[in-house]
């Protein structure tokens, strides 16, 4: 673990080399990570090997459960290809 003193020092430099909006950032980013030691919940610097770095809630439902979902839009034809095609063609 770093001295304090050289990690004040080390933050200091590279936060005077940052542009206001970027401190700001940074700051905001500290107030994060405080709140997070406050509560308890400690926030990895790297993920552990094998585990991604982020996370979604996953519930498993039956593929059964979209089939009252089956025919409640009505019909409004169109190509989703076309129509997202030229949406990112910008036309």
């Amino acid at each position: 673990m770093k001295h304090v003193s050289r990690i004040n020092t080390d933050l200091t430099s590279l936060l005077a080399e940052l542009p206001p909006e970027s401190v700001q950032l940074v700051e905001q980013f500290a107030r994060f990570l405080r709140e997070q030691a406050r509560r308890g919940q400690p926030v990895e610097a790297t993920p552990a090997k094998g585990k991604p770095s982020y996370s979604y809630p996953t519930i498993l439902v039956p593929a059964s459960s979209i089939d009252g979902m089956i025919g409640i839009m009505p019909p409004i034809g169109g190509d989703a290809l076309k129509d997202s095609e030229s949406l990112y063609d910008g036309n």
